[in-house]
Order: structure tokens, then C-alpha cells, then sequence
């Protein structure tokens, strides 16, 4: 996919860091939305506002992703989702797997913004499951989503 590429891929240089992509910020409405449905009104439970995917071609990359992201001292994770795991009922978000960060970065610039305190997300993918996902999978989540009033 022309749009995308494994971290793998970014981190080894064969894909120049300028050129990835970073997610959007969640849409207000959306956002007032999950706020709503998900959280009886209380928006400071919602911590997928700013977020980002990186993709990996197998566990093995994924895992040594989240040492790195675990050793780093400027980074406070705050959750896990662990979607891979072989407990967690992949039934509830209609197959889909991933591993979701809720974290926050504690650097000199974000202390200089104001911004320590700030919650995003990272979601950990396998290519393989991305693919599944694109436009037609999202649409799908979100009927799934939609059905279940979240």
C-alpha cells in the first residue's frame, strides 16, 4: 500500500521517516459522540483523540516495539489493550486485533507546551490485520460499534 509501511521498513531507513503519515485528530463529532455513548459525558476518559498506528509484519517486530516504547524514560504508558492475547474475546470488536497505547510523553518540548499531561494513542498492527481493516472493514466496525452504542 502505497499510503503505508512497516515499522520495520521506517526504522531500518529503506522507507525515509519524512515520509510517514500521521493520523488525524478524532472528528468533534465523533469525539462528542464516544463521549456521549461510551462514557456517560465525561471527556476526560476520552484518550483516543490524538492518536497513531505503526504496522509490523509479524509479533516478534510488534514485541520489540513495545520494549523499545517500555525503556524509553520519557514515555509514561498508562493502559494496554492487549488484543492479541489469547483470552481477549476478539467477538467484541468484531474480529479486529490490534495492541492499544494509551500514553504520555514527558520530553522538554512537551513540558515547554504544556503538554505532559496529555493522553494519546498508539495503536500496534500487523499488516495483515490493517489490510483487513481499510475503508470497507472500518465501515463494518463502526455499524458493529454503532449496534452496540459505543
Amino acid at each position: 500500500d502505497a499510503n503505508h509501511a512497516l515499522w520495520e521498513d521506517v526504522h531500518s531507513g529503506k522507507v525515509p521517516r519524512e515520509s510517514v503519515a500521521f493520523a488525524k485528530i478524532k472528528g468533534s463529532e465523533r469525539a462528542v459522540e464516544k463521549t456521549l455513548r461510551s462514557f456517560c459525558g465525561d471527556p476526560s476518559r476520552l484518550v483516543d483523540v490524538c492518536r497513531q498506528c505503526i504496522l509490523f509484519a509479524d509479533l516478534p517486530d510488534l514485541t520489540s516495539c513495545l520494549n523499545v516504547i517500555f525503556q524509553d524514560r520519557e514515555v509514561e504508558v498508562l493502559r494496554i489493550k492487549n488484543r492479541y492475547d489469547f483470552d481477549y474475546d476478539s467477538g467484541l470488536t468484531a474480529g479486529y486485533r490490534d495492541v492499544g497505547l494509551n500514553l504520555r510523553l514527558n520530553t522538554e518540548e512537551t513540558r515547554r507546551w504544556g503538554l505532559q499531561f496529555h493522553v494519546c494513542e498508539v495503536q500496534l498492527i500487523l499488516a495483515s490485520y490493517y489490510a483487513r481493516k481499510g475503508d470497507e472493514g472500518h465501515r463494518r466496525y463502526r455499524e458493529f460499534r454503532n449496534k452496540r452504542g459505543e
